[in-house]
């Protein structure tokens, strides 16, 4: 079991179904385990669920609303596994997400921070262990001028136990001033 920081994004019907669908082609290991989201706490195995809750809502409660624009998607490869991951990065909102992940790992979560890998805020809609097969994907993401426009109200505190990720606690971002 672990435990994780997870933003749903509040997005439009219309590119939620986008997303879903070129996930259900292409995201063989996250699809129909968890919804699309923004990490912002990767998984922390050595807390207890109340202590890890108690410490992202003070860590949070400084930050607002974050508004987010998507336009283009990138590719990483994955520390762990021989899997590379496509990724949609906002252009707005990228700097508010930063702050707030780094405010997120000050604290009693300090030493669970990866320094060997930068933060980079994303939605993760594809994996393969053919690199060329996600180029692909990211090439056809980018050539389509999409964008997609939205919000994160709220940091969901998920528990991720057998391939199925269960809400624990909803914490509200306070709203913009």
């Amino acid at each position: 079991m672990s435990l994780l920081a997870l933003a749903y994004p509040n997005i439009s019907d219309k590119d939620y179904q986008w997303i879903q669908e070129f996930r259900e082609e292409n995201d063989e290991l996250y699809y129909g385990r968890m919804e699309p989201h923004f990490p912002l706490v990767f998984p922390v195995y050595n807390q207890r669920p109340e202590t890890f809750i108690e410490e992202i809502k003070t860590r949070s409660s400084n930050h607002q609303r974050i508004e987010f624009t998507i336009r283009c998607a990138v590719m990483e490869k994955d520390a762990f596994t021989p899997y590379w991951h496509v990724l949609m990065v906002p252009d707005e909102g990228y700097s508010r997400l930063v702050k707030l992940h780094d405010d997120l790992y000050s604290g009693k979560l300090a030493e669970e921070l990866r320094m060997d890998r930068p933060f980079i805020p994303h939605i993760g809609i594809a994996n393969s262990i053919e690199q060329w097969k996600c180029k692909e994907l990211v090439d056809q993401i980018n050539h389509a001028n999409l964008e997609i426009m939205g919000t994160i109200n709220e940091i969901n505190v998920v528990e991720y136990h057998e391939e199925h990720a269960e809400t624990l606690e909803k914490i509200k971002l306070t709203s913009n001033r």
